[in-house]
């Protein structure tokens, strides 16, 4: 515990294992908590910018997720992956916030009418080590020509790192439709990235 629990702990040195300290953080560990939060925090916000603008709306989505953990500490369920717990979780949050604001239209197809734009953040290591800059740029202008979905389910998977079960669950959608969201993605793709990129990109999802 001395060394999951390190006082110094910071954003640059080695993590502990997420779903180790989730255990601790149900039992009511307030360093339990920070230590998830700081291991997180970049990552949903990053996440949260492909779905909004507005940088305050994603702070407090942010915020409500930690602070409903706090208070449900002892009720958090036992997870496979706190990564995808918490993407899922801020996702609900942030687009009933953005129904709330009136940036979204309130009805039963709000999940699919929602913005969601791919932005390259520090935290995209495979990227920038296998591809020039060049390449980075031509690559994202790519993606972003894809239809929404595509762009959401192969973000996921590919920036994020996420299975296709835990993708289908975020977009709450079945595990074939995302194979299928993805395929017909790459396929897209196809017409318009050098085959090198395209190999790299379809090696890290597929």
């Amino acid at each position: 515990m001395k060394d999951l629990f390190q006082q110094n702990y910071g954003k640059n040195d080695i993590k502990p294992v997420a779903e180790e300290v989730w255990v601790h953080l149900r039992g009511g560990s307030e360093k339990a908590f920070v230590l998830i939060y700081q291991q997180f925090i970049d990552a949903l916000y990053n996440y949260g910018e492909r779905l909004t603008k507005d940088k305050e709306l994603i702070k407090d989505s942010i915020q409500d997720l930690f602070v409903d953990l706090w208070k449900g500490k002892e009720k958090l369920p036992v997870v496979t992956s706190v990564k995808h717990y918490l993407f899922k979780a801020f996702k609900r949050k942030l687009i009933k916030k953005l129904v709330r604001n009136r940036k979204l239209p309130i009805d039963k197809n709000i999940l699919e009418d929602y913005n969601f734009e791919i932005v390259f953040s520090h935290e995209s290591e495979l990227i920038s080590k296998q591809i020039s800059e060049h390449e980075q740029k031509r690559l994202l202008r790519s993606l972003n020509k894809l239809p929404r979905r595509q762009k959401e389910a192969i973000t996921l998977k590919f920036l994020d790192g996420f299975s296709y079960q835990e993708v289908a669950s975020i977009m709450s959608m079945s595990v074939k439709s995302t194979y299928n969201l993805i395929y017909r993605a790459l396929a897209m793709l196809k017409d318009h990235l050098p085959e090198a990129t395209l190999l790299i990109l379809a090696q890290n999802i597929l």
